[in-house]
């Protein structure tokens, strides 16, 4: 038998896939898109993990191996709480084709939706299969001449599974199952959580439920106690869409909101979530998200220390996100932290806080104008504007009367970003500032551009007045200026500017070609 050559971590998203496809085919009714989304990903990935070879696996307790006996390295459990469906039924072996056909792969997931018992009485999980006319997929056999024999056998019948629109479309539907059979009394508790996994995930009883999941956080308890959060892993995430989807019921999504704050409370648990962030088989942002919000302060506590920690910019991105999409109940938590000796961190969480959007951090925030380092109050400042409202418009003039100069750039830059009226004054203030040799040239140029974004138009007067000035020194510098007052009155569209543009646009220089481009602006304003 040909083994195919792709990565484990390919490998394990397509048997992941497998897996939840069957959860999918067992819980939701004909027609719901979730079972034929499933389907068709977890078909598309297989081909993609098998690319055109044969694969076989052996079927464990814990998880699936090579034929040589090489364990695939499953931290998610996923794909072992496929194994684990096989292996309860009897499959010690499963191989793929690498043409595998849809129709098999559903086909199959409705056999191993049949309880255990059902399927050994119709005579073991290689008889029912053969005679529902797999052809692409079979159990307990590794020889690929034999496979080869048995399958041209099949298709000599004639026999074809049904197709996927032909059940979505009222056709013979996948067979309902019954609970899968509980581990032995001796068994360990990954063994009791994989079956807990399987009827969490069937079970639509609001009284059964909250009982398994009481059950599935002993077992995670254990797990953890034994160092091995990893197993928890897959719990954490039934619990993470069952508690999101409203179609379960409340008392089911409470119970699993329950279930998700006891797995949160673990530290060593919260600790592997935020290291799993960045793996190939780690975490869901859904079930960071919901980790995140059931652990409160310490959950994001660990997130910001991740962030100081990893070098990796795709995870530090990735805990920016969740933590921004935890809005509202993440500023409490952020907040009691902003007073970190990092700079850096206390950068990171002023630009989360920004982000959210929340006026409860604006009294913090303003605190952050005054941070040794400027690159924290210059982040206050973006995140001021972002949040807006009057008081976050006063702190953020105060900063332009203060005297950090290090700081007005970026003050001003964000007054014309929120169109503050208020800061009108002050901008037109650091424009009309007596400075004969323009030595703020760059400062002045700037606010010119905040107040054309603002577009108050009683800033009008005091710019034509500039304009028509005369200057003797630093000539090339005043034409500069004006010629940067020339695009700001061209935003403002005043037509109160149009005498003293049309008079310095005679010429053929910089400052003529800028007003001629500004007359134009504001004529196309009046029509």
């Amino acid at each position: 038998m040909q083994v195919t050559t792709t990565s484990p971590p390919a490998l394990l998203e397509a048997l992941g896939n497998v897996s939840r496809a069957l959860r999918a085919w067992q819980f939701y009714p004909t027609g719901h898109p979730s079972r034929k989304m499933s389907i068709i990903q977890a078909h598309l990935s297989l081909l993609r993990a098998l690319d055109g070879n044969d694969l076989s696996l052996r079927c464990g307790r814990t998880g699936f191996s090579l034929p040589n006996g090489e364990a695939l390295p499953d931290s998610m459990c996923v794909a072992a709480s496929l194994s684990f469906e096989l292996f309860a039924r009897r499959a010690q072996t499963i191989t793929f084709l690498g043409d595998l056909f849809q129709e098999d792969l559903l086909d199959f997931i409705g056999i191993i939706s049949l309880a255990p018992d059902d399927i050994q009485q119709a005579g073991g999980l290689e008889k029912v299969m053969r005679e529902h006319g797999i052809r692409t997929i079979w159990a307990n056999e590794f020889d690929l001449t034999v496979i080869l024999g048995k399958r041209y056998e099949i298709e000599s019948r004639g026999v074809v599974p049904a197709g996927l629109d032909e059940i979505e479309e009222g056709g013979p539907d996948i067979p309902a199952t019954r609970e899968s059979v509980p581990p032995p009394e001796d068994a360990g508790p990954e063994q009791a959580l994989h079956a807990l996994l399987n009827r969490l995930g069937t079970t639509v009883d609001e009284d059964v439920y909250p009982m398994l999941a009481l059950q599935g956080v002993a077992c995670c308890d254990t797990l953890v106690t034994r160092h091995e959060p990893a197993l928890v892993l897959p719990l954490a995430e039934l619990f993470a869409r069952h508690a999101a989807d409203p179609g379960r019921g409340k008392r089911i999504a409470a119970a699993a909101r329950l279930g998700l704050e006891k797995l949160a409370g673990r530290d060593e648990f919260l600790a592997f979530v935020m290291e799993s962030l960045g793996a190939a088989d780690g975490v869901s942002s859904q079930g960071a998200l919901a980790v995140l919000a059931a652990g409160g302060q310490a959950a994001i506590r660990r997130a910001v220390d991740k962030m100081a920690a990893t070098e990796n910019p795709a995870v530090r991105k990735k805990l920016t996100q969740l933590l921004v999409r935890l809005g509202g109940s993440a500023v409490a938590p952020i907040l009691s932290i902003l007073g970190d000796s990092r700079w850096y961190i206390v950068r990171n969480l002023t630009a989360i806080l920004g982000e959210i959007g929340s006026r409860e951090a604006v009294p913090d925030l303003e605190r952050c104008l005054w941070h040794s380092d400027s690159r924290v109050a210059k982040e206050a400042i973006r995140s001021l504007a972002k949040i807006g409202g009057q008081q976050a418009e006063e702190a953020i003039i105060a900063v332009l009367l203060g005297t950090d100069s290090a700081l007005w750039p970026q003050a001003i830059a964000s007054l014309g970003g929120m169109k503050s009226g208020k800061g009108l004054d002050v901008l037109l203030q650091i424009v009309c500032d007596d400075d004969r040799y323009l030595q703020n040239l760059v400062l002045k140029c700037d606010a010119l551009t905040a107040i054309a974004m603002i577009g108050d138009r009683r800033a009008t007067p005091c710019l034509i007045q500039l304009l028509d000035s005369k200057h003797l020194i630093s000539r090339n510098r005043w034409a500069l200026f004006k010629i940067a007052i020339a695009a700001c009155l061209a935003g403002l569209g005043d037509d109160r500017a149009l005498t003293a543009l049309r008079k310095k646009a005679r010429g053929s220089d910089e400052l003529a070609r800028a007003c001629t481009e500004a007359l134009g602006a504001i004529e196309r304003t009046k029509d």
